[in-house]
């Protein structure tokens, strides 16, 4: 009798241990939403290096749709209205438009100048956008707490070459990531040690 007490009491402990590992396996695996922080910063670093990319491209569509509405000042048409750039302005007439078409010896005809633009180029060509060392940002004024993501790209201009700074507010709305504030980064972030968190706390 007493032989088969002891073998059921073994069997039960096997069975409660078995199941004890199942489940821990269980929680291990179901980590893609919210439950990981690992998981959560990786994908707000992510999200922020795209909607970097979608301005930089000017796609505001696409950039627009990746703000918070308080961000966006308006709805995603309106957004998109107010950061589009004006259409290229025509040529200003020159000179040779006035009198007839200047010919070559050959008979060819020498094209107009044109006039340059005084500012040269409005867009330099923009690098590889990184997003890094991701900081958690507490609301103020009417930004939601979220977390602060570093991004940083280099512009060439035909003359000189320039790298962008600046820090994203990354927050959860209607379940999903958006961005609901961006600042530049300047000497007065960096002197604390702690530029992204100083730069989205200041305004």
């Amino acid at each position: 009798m007493t032989r088969a007490v002891q073998v059921a009491t073994a069997a039960a402990v096997a069975v409660v241990i078995a199941g004890c590992s199942s489940n821990t396996g269980g929680k291990q695996e179901t980590g893609t939403g919210g439950g990981g922080g690992a998981d959560t910063t990786a994908s707000a670093l992510h999200f922020a290096k795209q909607y970097q990319e979608a301005v930089n491209d000017r796609d505001w569509q696409r950039a627009c749709q990746m703000r918070t509405k308080h961000f966006r000042h308006g709805s995603v048409r309106e957004c998109v209205t107010d950061n589009k750039e004006p259409a290229d302005p025509s040529p200003s007439p020159t000179a040779s438009d006035d009198f007839p078409p200047l010919r070559r010896a050959d008979g060819s005809i020498v094209p107009p100048k044109q006039t340059p633009s005084g500012s040269g180029p409005d867009h330099g060509e923009t690098g590889t956008v990184t997003a890094s060392s991701p900081v958690p940002v507490s609301a103020i004024g009417d930004h939601p707490a979220g977390t602060g993501v570093l991004i940083q790209f280099k512009v060439v201009w035909p003359n000189s070459t320039t790298t962008v700074r600046s820090a994203l507010r990354v927050v959860r709305e209607d379940n999903q990531w958006r961005v609901d504030q961006a600042e530049d980064i300047d000497e007065a972030d960096d002197a604390h040690g702690n530029p992204v968190h100083d730069a989205l706390m200041r305004s």
